[in-house]
């Protein structure tokens, strides 16, 4: 069994009430400091790496929620090629709540890729397995200030249903991406009821942080060897 802490940055609606949790280890220099390693994806065997809640609960009882410093049992690295930063669970292991960090906390963690995995030809919010198995480095998570955000209200109908859809939209190195949003923090505290939303566009005044999670291929498309991006959290920055 292998211990680690992690700064929680996700733990994202996946296959709801399963979810992806996602941070940045913290590691000790012997000497009593801290410093940040690389990104860590909890996953388990099951639904494409998801965890179920009693998976991810704390010594609480409850559910990590980003900003949140824990300690996390794992079993071995996965040996993902697309998704490097995922480890395996050790299974029926609770987590324990280390502290809390502040927002502002992150800023130093920001980083400035030149791009969201972008393919080209392709709609830029999915990208081909294909296409990244040829890429020389492959990440599958970032944290990132976009210079723009806002949240894009849709109802979509689909085999006769008509469903609400949430997405962020953002820009970022001049490129505007409009992703699904995983984020049930912010949707709750935006959109209460959101299935009284109105259709439309809804800009976020504070500058925020974004963090953005390429997950594994999407089966169940008719096209199949997609991997759809997502925004796992959106960080509010104070004014």
């Amino acid at each position: 069994m292998i211990t680690k802490r992690i700064l929680v940055l996700a733990n994202s609606t996946k296959h709801h009430p399963k979810s992806c949790v996602a941070g940045r280890e913290l590691l000790g220099d012997g000497s009593g400091e801290t410093k940040w390693g690389g990104w860590i994806r909890p996953v388990s065997n099951h639904d494409e790496g998801a965890l179920d809640f009693g998976e991810r609960r704390l010594t609480t009882g409850t559910d990590p929620k980003p900003l949140d410093v824990v300690q996390i049992c794992l079993r071995a690295h996965d040996n993902n090629p697309l998704q490097p930063e995922n480890w395996l669970i050790e299974s029926g292991q609770a987590w324990l709540k280390n502290s809390s960090v502040p927002v502002q906390d992150l800023l130093p963690l920001v980083e400035e890729p030149q791009n969201l995995w972008l393919q080209p030809g392709q709609q830029n919010d999915r990208v081909h397995h294909s296409f990244l198995r040829q890429l020389p480095q492959v990440r599958s998570l970032y944290l990132i200030k976009p210079d723009q955000f806002c949240f894009e209200v849709r109802s979509r109908t689909w085999n006769n249903e008509t469903k609400k859809k949430i997405r962020a939209g953002f820009s970022y190195r001049r490129q505007y991406y409009s992703l699904a949003l995983e984020d049930p923090l912010i949707v709750r505290k935006y959109f209460p009821d959101f299935s009284k939303a109105a259709d439309g566009d809804a800009p976020i005044k504070e500058q925020v942080l974004l963090c953005v999670s390429l997950p594994q291929e999407f089966k169940e498309f008719k096209e199949p060897g997609f991997h759809f991006k997502v925004v796992a959290t959106v960080f509010e920055l104070p004014a």
